[in-house]
């Protein structure tokens, strides 16, 4: 009989101390979520509707230089997970529109962009440039993707994260 006793007591001091254990994780995971809440941005900072759109040289996978006053623009990032499915809207917004190459800028970031330059090269000047390249700092990139429609007189039409975002109807 002692030893039953020893044995539920032992039992009890157990799950008693996994109870304790249990309650602490779920501390530290609220803890957690609390922190990666607090330094997601919500949603990411786009140049605003109006304001001027900025100067940058770059020159385009062809030789081509970028173009200075560009209808509309994409920002790509071969990490990026959102990115592939992005692509033939970019490329059907710019269609319907009757954009040729020269008013279409798609700036691609990041390692193996080769089968993005190859979808986009016919139909917009491609620029290849790491994550922290002079095209995406002036625009002040902060998710991929992003999009701008730009009117004639270079001031942003509208922006967002996805092509759809724009504003624009987009037949697939």
């Amino acid at each position: 009989m002692p030893f039953l006793i020893a044995a539920v007591v032992l039992v009890g001091v157990v799950c008693a101390l996994n109870l304790v254990l249990t309650f602490a994780v779920i501390r530290r995971l609220r803890e957690h979520s609390a922190k990666l809440a607090d330094q997601r941005t919500g949603a990411p900072e786009l140049l605003a509707k109006g304001s001027r759109i900025p100067e940058v040289v770059a020159t385009g996978l062809d030789g081509e230089g970028a173009p200075r006053r560009p209808a509309l623009i994409g920002f790509f990032d071969t990490e990026c997970k959102a990115c592939p499915a992005q692509v033939p809207h970019f490329l059907k917004l710019a269609e319907d529109a009757g954009y040729d190459r020269s008013q279409v800028l798609a700036v691609v970031s990041g390692p193996d962009s080769d089968s993005y330059i190859q979808t986009m090269r016919s139909a917009a000047t491609v620029v290849a440039e790491p994550f922290n390249g002079p095209v995406v700092t002036a625009f002040s990139v902060s998710a991929f993707p992003s999009f701008y429609l730009v009117g004639e007189d270079g001031r942003v039409r509208s922006g967002a994260v996805t092509v759809l975002g724009l504003g624009v109807p987009v037949i697939a």
